[in-house]
C-alpha cells in the first residue's frame, strides 16, 4: 500500500511539473540578443570580460573595445559579468511591455548599469574593483596601493597590453611603452634577450639592469611566458625603489603571474606561427659592380686599368669562375633558411570553494635565419592557492623550463661579406665546397656537417611558497620563501673547415664542454598593519627582512686536435695535442631590514617615508653594512575646495615630490674584495717543475664599499573629461657617488700578473643623470562600434661622467662630461679631392683618402699649428654617444565592431652608431659591401676612399654616424568571433589575428639604409622582419 501511494504521489508531482512547463513555455518569448558595453570605474573599457548565462555554457566575452554581443538569450535569464580584478555582477533581463529590460540581482550593484529598453537591449555596465585581485591597485615594492594614492613613478602594464604583441619575449612586448625604459634587441639570433635600461646608464662598471621580482621574489623575466602575466608594474624613481636598498638602484620591475579565481573555470589556447622576411644587412658586391671595383683598385695600384681581367684574376680557377659568370652571393646563401616563430600556449584557471589554481604549458621554438640555428623551450607552470580558514591563506608558484638551443658563431656575417664573390660554394650533389675556388676556403664552413656545433641543454625552476596570516582586521602577515635553480651544458666543437673564432691559445679542431650550476633562496617577511582612524587619517606601516644566498659552480674542459668529427664534443680526451680544465665556485649572502609609513589625510595630502638597511658578503670587512633612506610627498589638488569648479572636465590632478637613496654593489664577482691568486708550474734553474704562486685578476682593498645614487623626482598625474585624456609627468636628477670602479695599478706598485698589471675596486668617480619623462594617453573616439586611442611615451635622458680620479680613460672610452658610451676616434670630413692635392699633403694625405678633424698641437711656447700637421692618434676626438636624445613610442588602437587594428611606432634620435657594416669597407678585401659610393677621379665627392689606397687611418671614422631612426615596430589586426559562432563550439571567445613585426624601418642616414640601427650597429647578427598569425581561444 505504501509502495501505491508512493508511486500516485511521484505521477501527481510529475503532472504539476509538466503542466507548469507547458505554461511557462506558451508564455515564453522568443530568444533575445544582447549587446553592450562593459568598462571600469573610469570609463575605460574592460577587455575580456566574460558574459554566461547562468545555468548554461553559453557566453562570449568583450573585445578590445569592451563591446559584446550575446545572441539566443532566453527570457528570465540571468546573466554572469565576470573579469579578473572585478567584483563579478549579476544581471537578470526581463519582459515588459516596451520590450526586454534589465536588473541588477544586487540592490548595490544598480548605479553600474543602464539599459536602454526595446527587443534587442543595449547595457552599459560599470564594473567595481575587487579588493582582492589587482583591479585598480597597483603593486608596489610589499604590498599593492589603490591607484589614486599612487605617490612614486611607478607604471602600471595590464595583460591585453602585454599580449597585444606576439613576441616569447616579456619584455619585449613592452617596447616603447614605459617612458623611460629604453628596450633594444641588438642581435635577430634566436633566443636572443633584449637590452634594458631604466633612466640611463649610472654607473661605469657596476651592474645597469633593472631588478626583476616575480610574485615576491627576485628572480628574473627571461624564464616566463608572456601568456602568464597577470600585470607588470615598473618602479622608476628612488621613492617607489629605495626600499629595495642595493637591489634596486637601477629601478625595479614586479611581474605578477595568474591565478585562479573562485567561482570561474577557464581553459585558454594561444598559439601563433611566425615566418621571416628578408634580413636587414648589408650584402656582397658580385657582377659589374665588383668587376669595376677591383678594376679601379688595379688602376689606384699600378696607374691603369688592366688590359683584361686575367691581370686581376691571376690563378685559373679564380679566371675561369668570372668567366663563366659564377657569382656567389654569400649573404644571401647563409640566410637563405626561412626564420620561424612557433608558440603554444594551454591554460587551465579554476576556482572551487577555498582552492585556485592557475597552471599552462606552453611550447615555444624559434628557427634562426642560418641552418642549424634554433631554440626549443618547454614550461610548465602550476599557481595554486588555498584558503586554510578566513584568516590564514597558504600557495605555492612553481615555474620549470626545459630549453634546447643551437647557435652559430657571431662572425659569419662579416665572413660572408668579406669573401671572394667567385666560385662554385656546392658541388654537383648540393653539398657546401670547403674550398669553392683555388685558395678560398668557403665561409659556410659552419654549415658543412659536423663542422661546428653550439649546443646549450638548460633546465631553470623557480619556486616560491608563501602563507598569510590575518590575526587582527588591521595586521597580516606575510611569509615567502623562493628557491632558483640553474643548471646549463654548453657543449661547442670546431672542425678543421670550421670559420667562427676558436677559444683564445687554441686553434682547430677544438673541442669544449662548459657546466654551470646556480642556486639562490630567500626568505622575505611582511608585517603590514592599516588602520583607518576617524575617516579623515589612513595609516599603513609596513616592516620587512629579507635573507637571500646565491651560489654557483662552474667547470669547462677543452681538447685540441680531435681527428674524428663524429666525437663533437662528447669525447674530450681525443684532443690529445692540448687539453685544458677550469673550475670555480663563488657564493654571496645579502640581509635586509625595511620599513615603510604610509599616510593620506583625506586622500588629498599622501606621504610616504622608507628605510632599507642592506648587507652584503662580498665588500670589504667594515663596509658591508649601509642605509638606504627615501621619501615621498603628494597632493591631490583636485580634491580641494578651490578645484571644484574644475570637476566637470578635470577628473584627477595630483603633483608628487620625492627624494630617495640607493645603492648598488652589483657587477663585482663574490671575492672581488680580497686579493686573488693562481697556482701555476713553473721550471726552476736546476729544469725540474715546481709550484709557484702569482696573483692575478685583482687585489684586495679593504676600504671597497658601496656605490650610493641619491635621486630627486618631481611627478605630475593628470586626468581629463572622465579619462578620456590621461598625462602622467616625470622629471628626474639623480647623482651616483663613490662609483665602484675597476682601476688599473700602475707597475710601479710591483704588483703584476704574467700577462699585464693588477686591478683594484675602488670607490672612486661620480656621474650624473637627469631627464624628462612624459606618458600621454588619449581616448580619440569612442562610439558603441568604433573606438580609437593612443598612447604616447615620450623619454628624454641625458648622463655624463662628472669625475675620475686619474682623469679621462682613452683606452676605455671614459671621459669627463660626457655620457658613459662615448665615441673616441677620428672625425670623418670626407675625401679629399684632386683639387686639393696640395693641402692633403699637409695632413700627409692625397686626393682619395680620408679626410678628418684634427686637434691643434702647440709647441714649446704655446705656438699653435692651427690643425695643420701630418695625422696622427692624436686626432682622435669625442664624436658623440650611443645614448639618444629622446625616445618616443607612439602605440594606436583602433576596434571597429569586432575588428581590431594595433599600430606601434618608436622612435629612437639623436644617437651615434659605431656601424661595424659600414666600417668594414677597407679598399683592398677580397670582398665589400653592396651600394658602396667609392671615390674615383672621375667620381668626386664620394663617402668612400678610393680602393687600393695604401693608408687606412681615419678609414674607422666612416663606422660612426647618426643612427636616428623611426621605426613601425608591429602592426597586428585582430578579428573576434560573434557569440552566435562561439557558442556552437562551446567557446566563450575565439580571436584570429596576423602581425608584422619589424616590417619598416626609416634611417636618418641614408648610408644606414638597408640595415636596422635597434642593433646598435653591431655587425653579429642582422634584425629581419618577421610575418605571424595567430589565434586566442578561450573555453
Amino acid at each position: 500500500m505504501k509502495k501505491l501511494t508512493m508511486l500516485l504521489m511521484l505521477i501527481c508531482a510529475l503532472h504539476v511539473h509538466m503542466c507548469h512547463a507547458l505554461a511557462a513555455d506558451r508564455s515564453s518569448g522568443p530568444p533575445v540578443t544582447i549587446s553592450g558595453k562593459i568598462t571600469d570605474r573610469d570609463g575605460a573599457p574592460v577587455i575580456g570580460a566574460a558574459i554566461r548565462v547562468k545555468g548554461t555554457t553559453a557566453g562570449t566575452s568583450t573585445n578590445t573595445s569592451g563591446n559584446f554581443t550575446l545572441t539566443a538569450v532566453p527570457e528570465n535569464a540571468v546573466l554572469i559579468i565576470s573579469s579578473m580584478g572585478y567584483n563579478s555582477m549579476e544581471i537578470i533581463l526581463k519582459r515588459t511591455d516596451k520590450g526586454y529590460t534589465a536588473s541588477t540581482a544586487k540592490a548595490t550593484d544598480a548605479e553600474h548599469l543602464q539599459v536602454t529598453a526595446g527587443d534587442a537591449p543595449h547595457l552599459t555596465i560599470r564594473l567595481s574593483s575587487s579588493v582582492q585581485e589587482l583591479g585598480e591597485r597597483v603593486v608596489i615594492a610589499y604590498g599593492t596601493v589603490r591607484k589614486r594614492d599612487l605617490t612614486g613613478a611607478v607604471v602600471s602594464i595590464r595583460e591585453a597590453d602585454i599580449t597585444a604583441t606576439p613576441v616569447n619575449n616579456a619584455m619585449e612586448a613592452l617596447q616603447g611603452k614605459v617612458a623611460g625604459m629604453d628596450i633594444t634587441r641588438p642581435s635577430g639570433a634566436a633566443g636572443t634577450n633584449v637590452n634594458i635600461l631604466l633612466r640611463g646608464s649610472r654607473s661605469i662598471y657596476g651592474d645597469n639592469s633593472p631588478l626583476f621580482i616575480v610574485d615576491g621574489i627576485q628572480s628574473s623575466y627571461d624564464q616566463i611566458n608572456p601568456s602568464d602575466i597577470a600585470s607588470i608594474d615598473i618602479l622608476k624613481d628612488a621613492s617607489s625603489t629605495a626600499i629595495y636598498g642595493s637591489a634596486g638602484s637601477n629601478g625595479v620591475v614586479i611581474i605578477t603571474t595568474k591565478k585562479g579565481k573562485a567561482g570561474k573555470s577557464t581553459v585558454n589556447l594561444d598559439v601563433f606561427y611566425g615566418l621571416s622576411g628578408s634580413p636587414h644587412f648589408f650584402h656582397g658586391m658580385t657582377g659589374d659592380e665588383y668587376t669595376n671595383y677591383r678594376r679601379e683598385l688595379y688602376r689606384t695600384v699600378n696607374g691603369e686599368y688592366p688590359q683584361d681581367m686575367s691581370q686581376i684574376f691571376t690563378t685559373e680557377p679564380v679566371f675561369d669562375a668570372y668567366n663563366k659568370g659564377k657569382w656567389i652571393d654569400w649573404v644571401g646563401l647563409i640566410t637563405d633558411n626561412t626564420a620561424t616563430q612557433q608558440k603554444y600556449h594551454l591554460s587551465l584557471a579554476d576556482g572551487s570553494g577555498k582552492t585556485k589554481v592557475y597552471t599552462s604549458f606552453t611550447y615555444t621554438k624559434e628557427e634562426g635565419l642560418l641552418s642549424n640555428e634554433n631554440l626549443n623551450r618547454y614550461a610548465l607552470r602550476m599557481n595554486l592557492d588555498r584558503d586554510i580558514a578566513s584568516w590564514m591563506k597558504v600557495g605555492a608558484n612553481i615555474n620549470v623550463n626545459y630549453s634546447i638551443q643551437n647557435a652559430r658563431g657571431k662572425n659569419i656575417f662579416t665572413k660572408s661579406l668579406s669573401a671572394l664573390p667567385l666560385g662554385d660554394p656546392y658541388d654537383a650533389q648540393g653539398n657546401i665546397n670547403p674550398v669553392f675556388v683555388e685558395g678560398e676556403s668557403t665561409p659556410l664552413g659552419d654549415q658543412i656537417p659536423m663542422q661546428y656545433a653550439d649546443n646549450t641543454r638548460s633546465t631553470y625552476a623557480f619556486m616560491t611558497g608563501y602563507l598569510d596570516v590575518k590575526p587582527h582586521k588591521d595586521l597580516t602577515y606575510r611569509s615567502v620563501i623562493g628557491v632558483t635553480l640553474n643548471n646549463s651544458r654548453n657543449g661547442k666543437y670546431w672542425g678543421k673547415q670550421a670559420v667562427s673564432n676558436v677559444v683564445n691559445g687554441y686553434a682547430y679542431p677544438l673541442a669544449g664542454i662548459y657546466n654551470a650550476f646556480s642556486y639562490g633562496y630567500t626568505w622575505e617577511n611582511i608585517v603590514t598593519y592599516n588602520k583607518t582612524i576617524t575617516t579623515d587619517h589612513q595609516l599603513t606601516l609596513t616592516g620587512i627582512t629579507s635573507w637571500a644566498k646565491n651560489s654557483a659552480d662552474y667547470n669547462n674542459a677543452l681538447g685540441q686536435g680531435q681527428e674524428l668529427d663524429y666525437y663533437q664534443f662528447y669525447n674530450l680526451a681525443n684532443g690529445t695535442q692540448k687539453q685544458g680544465i677550469a673550475s670555480s665556485y663563488e657564493q654571496k649572502q645579502r640581509m635586509s631590514f625595511a620599513g615603510r609609513i604610509n599616510y593620506s589625510f583625506r586622500g588629498k595630502y599622501l606621504l610616504t617615508l622608507t628605510n632599507r638597511w642592506d648587507g652584503v658578503s662580498h665588500l670589504a670587512k667594515g663596509h658591508k653594512w649601509s642605509t638606504f633612506p627615501a621619501g615621498v610627498v603628494a597632493w591631490r589638488l583636485s580634491d580641494e575646495g578651490f578645484m571644484q569648479g574644475a570637476k566637470g572636465w578635470m577628473d584627477e590632478l595630483k603633483l608628487r615630490a620625492g627624494y630617495g637613496v640607493t645603492g648598488n654593489s652589483g657587477g663585482m664577482s663574490a671575492y672581488s674584495s680580497q686579493t686573488q691568486a693562481a697556482m701555476f708550474q713553473a721550471i726552476s734553474l736546476d729544469g725540474k717543475l715546481v709550484p709557484n704562486v702569482q696573483y692575478a685578476g685583482t687585489y684586495s682593498n679593504p676600504l671597497i664599499s658601496w656605490e650610493r645614487s641619491y635621486n630627486t623626482n618631481i611627478g605630475i598625474d593628470l586626468s581629463l573629461l572622465k579619462r578620456r585624456i590621461t598625462l602622467a609627468g616625470e622629471v628626474y636628477n639623480t647623482d651616483t657617488k663613490g662609483l665602484l670602479f675597476k682601476r688599473t695599478l700602475p707597475v710601479t706598485a710591483g704588483l703584476t700578473t704574467w700577462a699585464s698589471p693588477l686591478q683594484m675596486w675602488q670607490n672612486i668617480g661620480q656621474t650624473n643623470n637627469k631627464g624628462f619623462e612624459l606618458s600621454l594617453n588619449t581616448r580619440n573616439i569612442v562610439k558603441p562600434a568604433f573606438e580609437w586611442s593612443t598612447n604616447f611615451s615620450f623619454t628624454s635622458n641625458r648622463e655624463k661622467i662628472v669625475y675620475l680620479p686619474d682623469g679621462d680613460v682613452i683606452l676605455e672610452n671614459l671621459f669627463q662630461g660626457q655620457p658613459i658610451s662615448a665615441h673616441y676616434n677620428y672625425k670623418y670630413q670626407g675625401i679629399w679631392s684632386t683639387a686639393e692635392a696640395t693641402t692633403a699633403a699637409l695632413y700627409g694625405a692625397k686626393p682619395g683618402f680620408v679626410k678628418v678633424a684634427t686637434v691643434e698641437k702647440f709647441d714649446a711656447n704655446g705656438v699653435g699649428d692651427k690643425g695643420v700637421h701630418p695625422y696622427s692618434q692624436n686626432d682622435r676626438m669625442i664624436l658623440g654617444s650611443s645614448v639618444p636624445k629622446w625616445l618616443l613610442g607612439v602605440n594606436n588602437n583602433v576596434t571597429f565592431r569586432n575588428f581590431d587594428l594595433n599600430i606601434f611606432t618608436m622612435v629612437r634620435w639623436g644617437q651615434m652608431l659605431n656601424s661595424s657594416l659600414l666600417g668594414w669597407y677597407t679598399t683592398n678585401e677580397d670582398g665589400q659591401p653592396a651600394g658602396i659610393n667609392y671615390w674615383t677621379p672621375e667620381n668626386q665627392p664620394a663617402r668612400y676612399p678610393r680602393p687600393g689606397i695604401n693608408s687606412t687611418l681615419g678609414i674607422e671614422s666612416l663606422r660612426y654616424v647618426d643612427g636616428s631612426f623611426i621605426k613601425i615596430k608591429t602592426i597586428t589586426a585582430g578579428y573576434t568571433f560573434p557569440s552566435r559562432l562561439t557558442k556552437y563550439a562551446h567557446i566563450s571567445k575565439g580571436r584570429i589575428y596576423a602581425s608584422a613585426y619589424n616590417p619598416l624601418v626609416y634611417t636618418k642616414n641614408r648610408d644606414l639604409k638597408g640595415t636596422d640601427p635597434e642593433t646598435g650597429g653591431s655587425d653579429t647578427f642582422p634584425l629581419f622582419a618577421t610575418y605571424v598569425f595567430g589565434m586566442n581561444i578561450t573555453f
